[in-house]
């Protein structure tokens, strides 16, 4: 690949996105939210939450105020960081790229919105390792994005001059190949007029998908049975 789609939207797409999209997401429902739906569904009541994406903080705010949890926000745009700390100063925010977060301390909840298929592939592994690392055993993952049937790519039509795709794919299936994750619930909706609907085209199925980590109580243990004695 040419280009890589981390840099690209680190030094000038990130904060364009954040951009066009101020008013809209300053405009969201909260109550038809699908990580915040997911949350106070199956009523799950962090401690110590982290969204991979966060934008300027909005959703992590929400939590903040509902549950009182700890709330850190990691995101690449300078311009929705910025605007983040003046309008929600309760929510943490660090900068950098999402295959190398500069933090130890581990989460109960982290949060990935609308995020992995801009990730670049040369890194997507990375940002998987990073999620697995800064969540805990037992804790809760939270996965949104596009989910179709087949995997597919199509070119970013803000950038039509540069390669850049959407990697539309199901993502909690890789960690689900792992044996370390379960999958809780599967909310799946029209991305173009954010709908629940049952007829959607495969490249506009969106999908909010709440997974559990388990290091090891998935695994049945087998119990060897003693050798017989050699005659």
């Amino acid at each position: 690949m040419s280009s890589n789609q981390d840099r690209i939207f680190a030094q000038s797409e990130g904060d364009h996105w954040f951009l066009r999209n101020q008013a809209f997401l300053e405009s969201i429902d909260r109550s038809q939210d699908g990580p915040l739906r997911m949350i106070e569904l199956y009523g799950l009541t962090p401690k110590a939450v982290l969204e991979i994406g966060a934008a300027n903080g909005w959703r992590l705010a929400a939590l903040a105020e509902r549950l009182g949890c700890k709330v850190v926000a990691q995101e690449p745009s300078r311009a929705a960081v910025a605007h983040g700390r003046e309008a929600f100063p309760g929510v943490e925010f660090v900068e950098g790229s999402a295959s190398r977060i500069p933090l130890q301390d581990p989460f109960d909840l982290i949060i990935i919105n609308f995020v992995l298929h801009w990730v670049d592939r040369s890194t997507l592994f990375a940002t998987l390792a990073e999620i697995d690392r800064l969540l805990v055993d037992g804790g809760h993952l939270i996965i949104g994005d596009f989910y179709p049937t087949n995997r597919m790519r199509v070119r970013y039509h803000h950038l039509p001059d540069a390669e850049v795709y959407t990697y539309k794919q199901d993502y909690s299936a890789i960690f689900l190949a792992s044996g370390l994750y379960h999958q809780v619930a599967v909310l799946t909706f029209d991305h173009a007029t954010r709908s629940l609907r049952a007829d959607v085209a495969e490249d506009e199925r969106f999908a909010t998908c709440l997974l559990r980590k388990a290091l090891s109580e998935l695994y049945v243990e087998r119990r060897l049975t003693p050798a017989a004695p050699a005659r």
